[in-house]
């Protein structure tokens, strides 16, 4: 079967190098690669999304209650992101995962979704409220139809489960180095993550509602 199904358009060429890479010659993949990179990667902006009290709400409301909310909220997205010039790449448990081409529609897409949920949150029970954290990057990526690969990829999704409080959006260096003035000036220094060896700054996005007062608080990543 493999790992990637379905396989569209996006995936077949990827599915094809690795059939070719595999083919070659241990010592030959690095040039390969080199070679391939321009047709296999793009620059792209990815927002990841993460729910706040996943596992509470789950463990108090039951699974389905949670799945029927989490299911209409992420209609309401859908809306947002295409309207925005975004993509729904996946939905993975209580996350998200959105593409973008360009780093600025991804923040002003996070701040038209911040508002579309604060709207729709607003007169609902609070076991029908949701509120997303946002994880924001920009690089080369190596899309698929259904996924997408890439340093930038797993920033987005660290920073936006891991770190980000609900109701906050925090970007990487690369998507706020791409950022227009405008928008440039609702972001302000967070922290310095360290992955690995690497040390990465992290900014944060103001966005426009109120703060959620929730349970949840991070263990930010050492």
């Amino acid at each position: 079967m493999g790992m990637f199904r379905p396989a569209g358009r996006l995936t077949r060429r990827l599915t094809d190098f690795l059939r070719r890479r595999t083919k070659t010659r241990a010592e030959k993949r690095p040039e390969l690669d080199c070679k391939s990179f321009p047709d296999l990667f793009r620059k792209r902006a990815v927002v990841f999304t993460d729910t706040a009290d996943f596992t509470i709400r789950t463990a108090r409301d039951g699974i389905l209650h949670f799945l029927m909310v989490f299911d209409t909220v992420t209609s309401v997205a859908e809306k947002v992101v295409r309207r925005t010039g975004g993509e729904v790449v996946k939905v993975e448990g209580d996350s998200l995962l959105l593409r973008y081409d360009d780093a600025n529609d991804a923040v002003r897409s996070v701040l038209e979704l911040d508002d579309a949920l604060q709207s729709y949150n607003r007169g609902r029970p609070e076991n029908e409220q949701v509120h997303f954290s946002y994880g924001v990057g920009y690089g080369d990526v190596l899309d698929t139809d259904h996924d997408m690969f890439g340093l930038e990829v797993n920033l987005a999704s660290k920073i936006g489960e891991d770190l980000a409080e609900p109701g906050e959006a925090l970007l990487t260096a690369s998507a706020s180095a791409a950022l227009e003035p405008g928008l440039l000036r609702r972001v302000v220094p967070h922290r310095i993550v360290t992955f690995g060896q690497q040390a990465i700054p992290i900014s944060r996005l103001k966005l426009r509602g109120r703060a959620y007062r929730g349970k949840v608080r991070r263990n930010p990543p050492k």
